[in-house]
């Protein structure tokens, strides 16, 4: 074995990408106080031959250094401009020489963080697009395990990693090790190298089961006091104690969960294992209770009575040690009394739970990745991390962890300047008992961008809540369309739009968008444009109407607020009608104007009789799909929508009916959990619907809670006004519309439910 071997940083190895026009270091081990060489070549792919006076080929680096008493060496290499041709990296130290083949220079990109980011290409599906076989020889992709634990590595130890043992650089013929890698990821470098047309290398870092806190170094905590104070706060810091003594809990837990796995499939085959079952025991004890139970165990050893022949009244001696069974079997309740006063299992306050420890990513992933230069990264938060309240300072943290080990950290260009392109939360971490903590998150976010002086962008999936296994990859291509905004085309989006101004003209209100691409459109298949909302002085949200103005901007307004005073759009837990984006097929995010406090509009998406289906949750807990707007609950009727016989939006509900005692009833389905049912309106106390008749014949529309109205025998719309029957604020739990038809069968056209 060989001593004094050269040991190169884990990002440089076969088939590396190093990032294009930055100068770089690599720093490495060998012989100590020993001369050092570095020899770059660079060799065409293309199959041409080039002259050997050509000094942008052949050998165009040697580099010599002497090591230090320690081993240490550092080469700085120049910066090169990105191209498909190939380099050669020789290392020699004495007899010891290290040759790296196959290495390119392009972009490299970091991804890290959870959620879609960490879908490997084996759990996706690929959309159907053809892909172009130039395009794919560009990709390379360096992905260590998503847990941070190679195969020879049973738990992420307190001392960050230097090195990987098994994470190497990957092209598109290592097909094994491509399925595990991010399909986001794979889709984000494909798009840009069909732009590009040179390498671009990914290192693949995402994990699902993470936090943005595991991603922070403990350096960082230490430097920024605040992030430290508020982390003390939540009682998160943990020194090397504490850390090791949560690796020592997990190690318990597991044991006890294997346990127990084993223990029910010995039940299951009547293979009852009593030595696993006193095992189990013993680590599902409680310390206290275990400790009070020898201490009355000790206790009822010395219990005896006077009439025993053997009693402590007569004559002194040790106890028996069958007294110890004897003494439970009497039962004094001092078993039970004990365990009472013990209480349940209480939390252990030094546990902290692996996703919420700071640092165990860095230890596991990042650390060992020092030195390496990059164009940009791109982070995807969990789930979760809208619980945290200052998720500015984490940010803050998790920048200058990047920071301190991603290079350049500082450029004579800010073109050069590496890029943060942040995903927004996606609608389904909604917690219920808080449902505005999601978007309210991605605001936060927003603001945090808008204050950093380096090139940012944000990707929402916000319109797309339906699961669908090729999400990851639509990510993916967003995410490269905005950081070719940023490095490579100028006119491109840097971001998801979003509002940048607004401006008043009589009762409508104009607004202005930054990152339009190449302008705003309508969803495909959508005529209306939706979601949006205005309120007047009175701080009450309504849904409003819009169109959009030549492709830049949009007018939004509603006739019964003649002075609006601020906006929102797509501002709702289930943000189902916000799907407007850009011709660069990017959302334009969810925003309010304001902070002030408001009643914001609930959801009426049935009230536009346009859809006969959204997107929603039925019941908590599922996924998103899509459900019915309306429903039969009384007769039977088919509902369709009408595109041609309608008063507004783009369609109208034509229902044909057959009664049920002369009724037929149906209703807009509140129940869905997405719908936040009760409904409050308020400022309102009648609801206006406008009905056509084709049958004209005598009819009557009867509505929960709002009373009834005659429908007239004539070939025309008319506008049935019903009054709220209840006292105080419209509140609609139900809102069931009941049509009183003598005849047997019928038709009625229904349209523009509205509340005034």
């Amino acid at each position: 074995m060989q001593v004094n071997q050269i040991i190169l940083p884990s990002w440089l190895n076969n088939k590396t990408v190093f990032q294009q026009q930055v100068p770089f270091v690599i720093e490495g081990k060998a012989a100590p106080s020993a001369t050092i060489t570095l020899e770059i070549s660079k060799d065409p792919t293309d199959g041409r031959r080039v002259s050997k006076l050509d000094a942008e080929y052949g050998t165009i680096l040697s580099l010599e250094t002497t090591t230090s008493g320690k081993g240490d060496f550092k080469f700085t290499v120049p910066a090169y401009k990105a191209s498909t041709d190939a380099y050669t990296f020789v290392f020699k130290c004495f007899s010891d020489t290290v040759t790296l083949s196959d290495i390119r220079c392009g972009d490299v990109w970091v991804f890290l963080g959870t959620e879609y980011l960490s879908i490997p290409m084996k759990n996706a599906v690929a959309p159907a697009t053809p892909l172009k076989r130039q395009v794919m020889s560009h990709l390379r992709f360096f992905t260590p395990a998503r847990n941070g634990l190679e195969s020879d590595e049973k738990e992420i130890a307190y001392e960050p990693k230097t090195h990987f043992s098994e994470a190497h650089w990957i092209k598109i013929t290592d097909t094994k090790e491509l399925s595990n890698v991010s399909s986001s990821a794979f889709s984000f470098a494909y798009t840009v190298a069909d732009q590009v047309h040179y390498p671009v290398g990914v290192v693949d870092l995402s994990c699902a089961e993470s936090s943005i806190i595991n991603w922070i170094s403990d350096e960082v905590v230490e430097n920024q006091t605040a992030l430290s104070d508020y982390l003390e706060e939540l009682e998160l810091l943990a020194d090397e104690d504490r850390y090791n003594a949560n690796l020592k809990k997990d190690r318990h837990i597991n044991e006890t969960d294997k346990l127990q796995k084993e223990l029910e499939v010995g039940k299951f085959f009547l293979d009852f294992d009593l030595k696993k079952e006193e095992k189990l025991k013993e680590l599902t004890q409680e310390p206290e209770e275990k400790e009070a139970e020898e201490e009355a165990e000790k206790e009822a050893a010395e219990l005896d009575f006077p009439t025993s022949p053997d009693s402590s009244f007569s004559k002194k001696q040790e106890p028996k040690e069958d007294n110890i069974s004897s003494a439970k079997n009497l039962d004094f309740s001092m078993m039970s009394e004990i365990r009472y006063k013990t209480g349940k299992k209480a939390e252990d306050s030094a546990y902290i739970k692996a996703k919420y420890r700071i640092g165990t990513m860095y230890r596991a992933k990042l650390h060992a990745l020092r030195g390496l230069t990059i164009r940009g990264m791109s982070f995807s938060p969990d789930r979760e991390e809208y619980l945290f309240g200052r998720y500015d300072l984490l940010l803050m943290g998790l920048l200058g962890t990047l920071s301190s080990v991603f290079e350049p950290k500082e450029v004579y260009d800010d073109s050069l300047m590496p890029s943060m392109l942040f995903v927004a939360m996606h609608p389904k971490s909604i917690d219920y008992d808080f449902p505005y903590k999601v978007i309210e998150f991605n605001e936060k976010l927003m603001a945090f961008c808008r204050k950093l002086n380096m090139p940012t962008g944000i990707i929402s999936l916000h319109d797309l809540l339906l699961p669908d296994k090729t999400k990851s990859f639509t990510l993916g291509v967003r995410l490269a369309v905005i950081a070719l905004g940023h490095h490579i085309t100028p006119m491109m989006p840097k971001s998801c739009p979003a509002c940048s101004g607004v401006e008043r003209a009589g009762n409508k209100l104009i607004l202005q968008f930054d990152n339009l691409g190449d302008g705003l459109r309508l969803t495909e298949g959508e005529t209306e444009l939706r979601g949006f909302a205005i309120c007047g002085e009175d701080r009450i949200f309504y849904p409003a109407n819009a169109r959009i103005l030549h492709g830049v901007r949009v007018m939004v307004w509603r006739d019964d607020i003649t002075e609006p005073t601020s906006v929102t759009y797509g501002f709702s837990p289930f943000p189902h009608d916000a799907t407007f984006k850009n011709l660069n097929d990017l959302p334009v995010l969810p925003f309010r104007f304001d902070r002030d406090a408001a009643f914001y509009a609930p959801d009426l998406y049935f009230c536009s009789c346009d859809n006969l289906e959204f997107v929603g949750i039925e019941n908590e807990g599922e996924e998103f799909k899509k459900l019915k707007v309306y429903r039969t609950f009384k007769g039977n009727g088919v509902i369709t929508a009408d595109s041609l016989h309608k008063t507004e939006g783009s369609a109208s509900l034509h229902i044909r009916y057959e009664t049920e005692n002369s009724l037929y009833g149906f209703e807009p389905v509140l129940t869905y959990r997405s719908i936040m049912a009760p409904l409050v309106i308020r400022g309102k106390n009648r609801m206006l619907v406008d009905v056509f008749n084709p049958d004209t014949v005598r009819k009557v529309m009867k509505v929960e809670n709002f009373g009834e109205a005659e429908i007239k025998q004539q070939l025309n719309w008319q506008t049935l006004v019903f009054t709220y029957e209840q006292e105080g604020e419209i509140s609609l739990e139900s809102l069931k519309f009941t049509i009183e038809d003598m005849s047997k069968n019928g038709e009625i056209y229904v349209d523009n439910i509205r509340f005034e």
